[in-house]
This record gives structure tokens, sequence and C-alpha cells, in this order.
């Protein structure tokens, strides 16, 4: 399904940058994410987790910043993203932990963008996954496990985003929204976690992780 989303996008773009009409500036946006949908996006569960189990799962937190220059109506942009997921398990009868995971997402996107319009304008796009890493640290409670660290093998995804802009004596606000669709692979071989999801005391995917994040962007720019 993403990959027919990504595709209906490339093929619409040019469509829409047709029929709208073109922009007869030059402009440089700097834009950065000020919030993340609220979502659990931890990779890690404990099986036997049940209503005696107290689970405490953070919002996930999301740095980073988008760069674009658009020459009239068509531009290139380079995006890099981290988002930071924590989720921890402890026993509700003694507070012993269970299972903690912090999980670290990098990612860099390579944006292609469209927009329209001069003092109000619409920027649009798509973005493949240039490069990154996801990396989770995991403290057990479990018998006989070490605490580890379990990186990423693979790491492929692409991204959307829309954007608005005002436009006012040579300098522009933006508002913009991004959605990224990532997925990876872990090395788990000889891991306590791969131990422990064999004896189904914890469940996970090794292959085909699939992370969905969102983000509301706010941003400034310069026009020539």
């Amino acid at each position: 399904m993403s990959s027919i989303r990504f595709s209906v996008l490339i093929f619409l773009a040019p469509l829409l940058f047709g029929a709208c009409g073109r922009s007869d500036l030059i402009r440089i946006r700097l834009l950065s994410p000020v919030g993340e949908t609220k979502k659990d996006h931890a990779v890690f569960l404990d099986s036997s987790s049940t209503s005696t189990s107290k689970i405490t799962s953070t919002d996930p937190a999301t740095s980073g910043g988008s760069l674009y220059f658009l020459l009239k109506s068509i531009g290139l942009g380079y995006t890099t993203l981290t988002t930071k997921i924590e989720k921890e398990t402890r026993s509700s009868s003694n507070d012993a932990l269970i299972l903690k995971e912090k999980t670290n997402l990098v990612t860099n996107y390579t944006d292609l963008a469209f927009g329209i319009g001069e003092n109000y304008t619409l920027m649009w796009g798509a973005g493949i996954l240039a490069g990154g890493k996801l990396d989770s640290t995991l403290n057990y409670g479990y018998s006989g496990a070490a605490d580890e660290v379990l990186k990423h093998k693979s790491l492929s995804g692409h991204s959307i985003f829309f954007m608005l802009g005002h436009h006012g004596f040579g300098f522009e606000t933006l508002l913009g929204v991004r959605t990224n669709y990532i997925k990876a692979e872990l090395e788990d071989s000889g891991s306590s976690a791969k131990t422990l999801k064999t004896a189904d005391s914890m469940s996970y995917e090794s292959t085909g992780i699939r992370l969905t994040t969102t983000q509301i962007q706010l941003g400034i720019g310069v026009t020539f």
C-alpha cells in the first residue's frame, strides 16, 4: 500500500504543478518539528503482560529539521529527524522491572518539492529515505537475560509532506505536516531478545518492522 501511495503522489504532483500556476520567486525554507503524534511506537512487548503489570509509555519525541531550496515552483530538500521512544513494564505486586525499551530512530530524507502561489503558498512533495539508524536499548528483569542494545540490519522508507506559507517583505512564515513511513529489520542473532522470543517471554518483529510517524512543523523562509 505504501508503494502505491508514493507512486500516486509522484504522478499527481506534476499535474497539480501544471494546473495551478507557477511561483516567480526563489525561496529558501527552514522547518523544524514542534509536535509528534501521540502513538505507541514501541517495538518490544512482554508476552505475559496482564492487568497485574504496570506499563508506562512516554509520548514519542521528535527533533530535527528540513531545508528546502525552491527555484520558482520546484525544489529540492533535505530532512533529518530523530524520534525517541520509551516504554517500561513493571510488576504491579513488587514494582520489579520486567522490560524497559529505549528506541532511538534517526532518519534522513532527500525530498522533492512543488510549490504554488506568491503571498500565500502551498508546497507539497515526497521524500526518499537516504540513510539513518534504529537502535533499541533493552533492560531486562527476566532471569538469565543480559541487558543489550539491538541495532538495525536494514532501513528503508519514504515520506509525504504538505506546507502552507505566508509571504511578506521578503520573509515567510510556514506551517507544515509531514508523515514518514519506515520499514526496518533488526540484527538480533545471538541476542537475549531472540532467546526470550523463542521462549515466548517477549514478542517483537525482527523483520518487517513498520513505523509511521507524523510531525507538525513550523518554519521560516526567505525569498529572492
